[in-house]
């Protein structure tokens, strides 16, 4: 009896259930698609800008004079910065080439040199091989009187 209680009760739960679910999903076909909610397209502002006819980029329009003044000294002070690290840059480049054709020229005649000595030499050995080492000396010309 107990168990027959319990499905009966079950049974009558879930047709409940069933028709409970059959009148959420009539109310869904009716609503349509979920949608978040739905807020006019905001259209991007357009700015419609002011042009002066006679606007100067290097001209300065703070009013306070003294801080212009500054601010004026301080970008010449930095262009002019600028422009003597361009002169010593170019200063070194210039300095290191002349050393370097400098080296390159104490080499050739260090090069030279060595030639000559080495020439001198072989020249030596070669006159040693050929005469025996000995030279033969000249004959001095006696004048008679």
């Amino acid at each position: 009896k107990g168990k027959e209680g319990g499905a009966k009760a079950l049974r009558e739960a879930s047709g409940e259930l069933e028709a409970a679910l059959d009148g959420v999903r009539e109310g869904a076909r009716a609503s349509g698609p979920l949608r978040l909610h739905a807020a006019p397209a905001v259209p991007i502002k357009q700015y419609n800008p002011k042009f002066e006819e006679a606007f100067a980029p290097e001209q300065d329009t703070d009013l306070d004079r003294e801080r212009a003044e500054k601010r004026k000294l301080k970008r010449q002070h930095s262009k002019e910065l600028k422009g003597a690290v361009r002169e010593l840059r170019k200063d070194g480049a210039f300095l290191a080439g002349e050393q370097a054709d400098m080296l390159k020229k104490q080499r050739k005649l260090r090069d030279e040199r060595g030639k000559a000595i080495e020439t001198f030499l072989s020249k030596q050995q070669f006159e040693a091989k050929l005469g025996g080492g000995k030279k033969k000396k000249k004959k001095k010309k006696t004048t008679t009187k």
